[in-house]
Parts: structure tokens; sequence; C-alpha cells
């Protein structure tokens, strides 16, 4: 039969194990969880929503999340600059990286190679002369 000692040192350990539940930090929602062979993947930057992309793990493709004129949202293709064509990929082997301090801390790696690529914004000109914004993926300098 439990004593009164017993049934005060389960009501800690039980206490105890709950309190260190509550220490486990939740998941960061600017991660996706994909299943390690999965051909896609979306992250975003703790920056802003600006910077969320869609990775074909596969392929090296990359796509940022936009808006339309009507206000939806849209995935828009990048221009991977110099990259490397993948012939019949079947399996993972790009990934992407930000360090959340700045977008050009943004890199696309591919994991075979190592070659690197880094997040670059620029302006170019309509024939009209009014800017706008560009952005890709230029190689990294090695």
């Amino acid at each position: 039969m439990p004593t009164f000692k017993n049934l005060i040192a389960i009501m800690f350990l039980v206490l105890g194990l709950s309190a260190q539940a509550q220490d486990y930090p939740a998941p960061s929602p600017q991660y996706t969880s994909p299943v390690p062979s999965s051909r896609f993947e979306v992250m975003q930057s703790p920056l802003a929503a600006k910077w969320t992309f869609r990775l074909d793990k596969y392929a090296g493709r990359v796509w940022q999340l936009v808006r339309t004129k009507d206000d939806e949202s849209s995935w828009e293709e990048m221009p991977v600059y110099d990259s490397l064509k993948v012939q019949a990929p079947t399996r993972p082997r790009f990934q992407l990286f930000t360090s959340g301090l700045a977008a050009r801390h943004t890199f696309l790696i591919d994991t075979d190679s190592g070659k690197t690529w880094v997040l670059v914004t620029g302006k170019r000109k309509n024939k009209n002369g009014s800017e706008y914004e560009v952005t890709g993926w230029q190689p990294f300098a090695e």
C-alpha cells in the first residue's frame, strides 16, 4: 500500500516531467519538415514573407512567393545563373539556407558538387525607362 511519502514523490515526479516538457520550443513556422526523399520544400526567411521560396531539391529550381495583379499568391520561378542542368534527377541534392540576419545571406547549394549561389536583387529598366526589381541566384565567388 502506498505511503504518504510515496504519493508526494510521485506527485513531484509528474510535476517535474510536465514542467520539463514545456521547456522545448515550438517548431519554427518558417521551415517545413519534409520527408528526406521529398522533391519539394518551402522555406521562409524570418526576415520577411517576401523571402519565401519553393525549392525543387532534385533539379535546383527555385520559385519565390509573389502577389499577382489580382492580389493572389503565386509562385514565380527565379533565375539560377550558370546553373547545372541535372539530367533525370532521382534524388535530392539541392538545399536552401538563410541566416536570418540579412537576405544577402541566403544561399542555394548543390550538395553533390558544393557549387553555391547567393540571392541577389538588382534593378533593370523597361523599354519605357521605368525601373523594376529582379531577384535571382548568382554563383557565389569561390
